[in-house]
């Protein structure tokens, strides 16, 4: 057989693995699309507030920033006697408790571990100093020192949970986006995963992921399921424990968090290693085979379309894989791959058109696109050279911000 042949075959033989996953992208797109219609049909509506919530902020040496959000939460759109904010400044070598206590009506609690460091172990912690002081909430919200969050960002959790959900997630967006090509890249890539994607799939019936920001949890909720996820993905750790256990995640599109981004792709290195996955407490075959077993046990789709989630490549790697498959059936005159590979572009494109078309960002967003190129690379070296380096795969490691900090 000869050589030309035999790539050609191996050429339809990835488009073919690549295949799947598009298709994939395509119908959350499709049901992304479908529900942001549906809802500028209606009138936002909030019901009367009657969740109480604990606001709860894991804080590391965030003093540059964590004024701005405990200023932005005095004005929530929420009755004062509802809600509380809760500080952990953890393991701390700056003044970021000075800084909380100076704010009105904020909680305080300081934290020293030098072992069990990071952000579930603070969670944890501040979760089980709330339950031992006997103060009991209706709901527990999650939020980064580095955000700030819509005025009416409880009016949306508390008509969620009004209506039973147990588990939500909030839009989770970037603050700085116009700031440089690389946030504006950054906005793009947060808008896929955690708008596009999560709204499809609750969409079709399937489970929101959780971003890590943002997430609101019932009392109930944590009182089953207490959170005990220290991995440097514990969001995801966690998200994944409550599929396995049948709970789905409620996005909330209309409770939105943003926050302040790195500006330069060296800021965004180890953030950028942590999100895709560096540390993971069990492999990724693991988790697919126990979501598969206990989903197909169960005949429930919201575990079964969480493995379709976790098998779908990072966008650098199915836009990369279907370009050099769209370029080698040219080059060997394969007219099946090229027409299949050319679909399977086309289908990334408008997965990335979603995000655009729903969302309407400002024209710098529009102008970093220009720079993509330069990011799916460095997104490919973040992910097959960095990611791998075994200093990268330990504890966690604070993200350089912008060069306005103090």
């Amino acid at each position: 057989m000869p050589v030309t042949q035999i790539l050609s075959w191996l050429i339809l033989g990835v488009v073919g693995l690549l295949a799947l996953p598009v298709l994939y992208l395509c119908i959350v797109s499709i049901a992304a699309t479908l529900d942001t219609k549906r809802r500028k049909q209606k009138t936002v509506a909030y019901p009367p507030p009657r969740a109480r919530f604990a606001i709860l902020i894991p804080a590391h040496d965030e003093l540059a920033v964590l004024g701005t959000l405990l200023d932005n939460l005095a004005g929530l759109h929420y009755p004062k006697n509802l809600y509380s904010v809760h500080v952990v400044a953890d393991n701390c070598t700056d003044t970021t408790a000075d800084l909380a206590r100076s704010r009105t009506g904020v909680n305080v609690h300081e934290r020293f571990d030098k072992d069990k460091r990071g952000k579930g172990y603070a969670l944890n912690w501040l979760l089980g100093q709330l339950k031992n002081a006997r103060l009991k909430f209706d709901a527990y919200v999650i939020l980064d020192a580095d955000s700030v969050v819509d005025p009416s960002f409880l009016l949306a959790m508390n008509r969620e949970l009004l209506q039973g959900a147990r588990a939500l997630q909030g839009r989770y967006t970037v603050l700085n986006a116009t700031e440089s090509p690389s946030a504006a890249l950054r906005w793009i890539a947060l808008s896929l995963m955690n708008h596009v994607r999560q709204l499809g799939r609750n969409g079709i019936g399937g489970s929101s992921a959780l971003a890590g920001n943002g997430m609101c949890f019932s009392y109930d909720l944590l009182e089953e399921h207490p959170w005990r996820a220290f991995s440097l993905i514990e969001d995801y750790e966690y998200y994944l424990e409550l599929v396995e256990h049948g709970e789905r995640i409620v996005y909330v599109p209309d409770a939105v968090v943003s926050a302040i981004m790195p500006t330069t792709l060296a800021q965004m290195q180890t953030q950028e290693i942590r999100w895709s996955g560096s540390g993971a407490s069990q492999p990724v075959r693991q988790t697919v085979w126990m979501l598969f077993r206990s989903g197909a046990r169960n005949a429930d789709f919201v575990r079964l379309e969480a493995i379709a989630e976790i098998l779908t490549p990072p966008l650098s790697f199915l836009l990369t894989w279907c370009l050099l498959a769209l370029i080698g059936s040219l080059l060997l005159g394969s007219l099946a791959g090229a027409y299949i590979s050319l679909i399977l572009t086309a289908g990334v494109f408008y997965y990335i058109g979603t995000g655009i078309y729903l969302l309407r960002p400002p024209r710098k967003v529009y102008m970093a696109l220009l720079h993509a190129p330069r990011f799916v690379l460095w997104k490919l070296w973040v992910l097959l050279v960095l990611k791998r380096r075994k200093k990268n795969t330990g504890e966690w490691i604070r993200t350089s911000r912008t060069a306005s900090e103090p």
